[in-house]
C-alpha cells in the first residue's frame, strides 16, 4: 500500500527538485513502518546532500520494493490457495468429515474479524506488543478459515491470545471482547456440531470475564 501511494505521488511530483523533501519524507514513512513491524526489506538508502541523487535513489528503492512485494503477495496467494485445495481434496479422498460453516456464519465470522482488526488498531488501551500479537494471530486465523475446512488450529491460537488480553483489560476492552465472544461462539458451535457435543460452558465464563 505504501508503494502504491508513493507511485501516485511520484507520478505527480515527476522527480522535480522542489519536491525533494517530500521524497525524503516518503522514505521516512517507509522506514518507520519497517522498524515498527520488524519487516524484512533490502537496506534502505542513505540520504546525502545531493538532492537529485536522493530523489533518484528513493524512487529506485520504492520501485524495487514494489516489485518484491507484488511477487511475495502473488506467491502467498498461490501457496494459500494450494494449501486450501490440498486440504479440500485430502478431506474428499479420505472421506473425512469437515467443519462446515453456513454462508451466514462464514460471512459473519469474517465481518467480525475485520471489525476486530480496526478496533485493535485504534485501541488506546492495548499495548503495541499485544496489538502485534493479536493482529498476527487474527490474520493467521482468518487466512485459515474457509466455508469447509478440517483444520482450525489457528483459531485456538487467536482465541488464547485474545483471552489473555481480555482478562488483562476486563470491561474496558468491551467492544473487542464482545466481538471475540460472538465470533468464538459461532466457530465453537460449528466444532461442537461436528463432534456431536451438545454444549460447553459459556465462553465468558471460560475466559473468567464474569464474576459470580
Amino acid at each position: 500500500m505504501l508503494c502504491g501511494e508513493f507511485e501516485r505521488f511520484d507520478g505527480h511530483a515527476r522527480q522535480l527538485p522542489e519536491h525533494h523533501d517530500d521524497y525524503v519524507e516518503a522514505l521516512g514513512i517507509l522506514k518507520g513502518f519497517v522498524m515498527a513491524r520488524d519487516a524484512r526489506v533490502a537496506a534502505i538508502p542513505e540520504i546525502s546532500s545531493q538532492r537529485h541523487q536522493n530523489i533518484a535513489a528513493i524512487t529506485a528503492y520504492f520501485n524495487q520494493l514494489r516489485a518484491a512485494a507484488r511477487t511475495e503477495l502473488a506467491g502467498r496467494h498461490s501457496r494459500t490457495y494450494f494449501d486450501a485445495k490440498t486440504e479440500e481434496y485430502l478431506a474428499l479422498f479420505a472421506k473425512a468429515q469437515v467443519y462446515e460453516f453456513s454462508e451466514e456464519e462464514f460471512k459473519r465470522v469474517h465481518e467480525l474479524a475485520n471489525e476486530l482488526r480496526e478496533l485493535i488498531h485504534s485501541s488506546s488501551l492495548i499495548t503495541e506488543i499485544h496489538k502485534r500479537r493479536l493482529l498476527r494471530r487474527l490474520e493467521a486465523m482468518q487466512g485459515e478459515l474457509h466455508r469447509k475446512t478440517n483444520d482450525i488450529d489457528r483459531f485456538w491460537g487467536f482465541l488464547g491470545e485474545a483471552a489473555i488480553t481480555m482478562r488483562k483489560f476486563g470491561e474496558d476492552l468491551q467492544p473487542v471482547s464482545q466481538r471475540v465472544l460472538e465470533m468464538s461462539r459461532i466457530i465453537v458451535d460449528v466444532i461442537l456440531g461436528k463432534e456431536g457435543i451438545k454444549a460447553l460452558p459459556e465462553l465468558s465464563e471460560m475466559f473468567l470475564l464474569e464474576k459470580h
